[in-house]
């Protein structure tokens, strides 16, 4: 935990942390997510969006794009937390991981 902790931390301070209010998608579209990373301005860049539950949605527009991978947050890393240039945190994973880190 306290691996993560500072992990999270170092991410923190390099600015890499995005959080936003949520994280859903109507219909799986590639294009749909390409549009959200573009907004974010992190597209082309390799991103971690973290999930707070499985979303079929995300998960399978994501899966065509090179760069980005999802993570549920209760599974989330060292190395997918390092691996990434910006991490995506919506509102509700931000809960999961306060709560597996205590």
């Amino acid at each position: 935990r306290a691996a993560l902790r500072s992990a999270l931390s170092v991410k923190a301070e390099a600015q890499a942390l995005i959080f936003v209010e949520a994280l859903k998608m109507e219909t799986p579209k590639t294009k749909d997510l390409v549009g959200v990373l573009e907004k974010l301005a992190v597209n082309g860049q390799k991103v971690l969006l973290l999930l707070p539950e499985a979303n079929e949605n995300v998960q399978r527009s994501a899966r065509n794009l090179p760069t980005v991978r999802t993570l549920r947050a209760s599974y989330l890393n060292i190395r997918d937390l390092l691996g990434a240039d910006h991490i995506v945190v919506p509102l509700e994973a931000l809960a999961v991981i306060e709560d597996i880190l205590g």
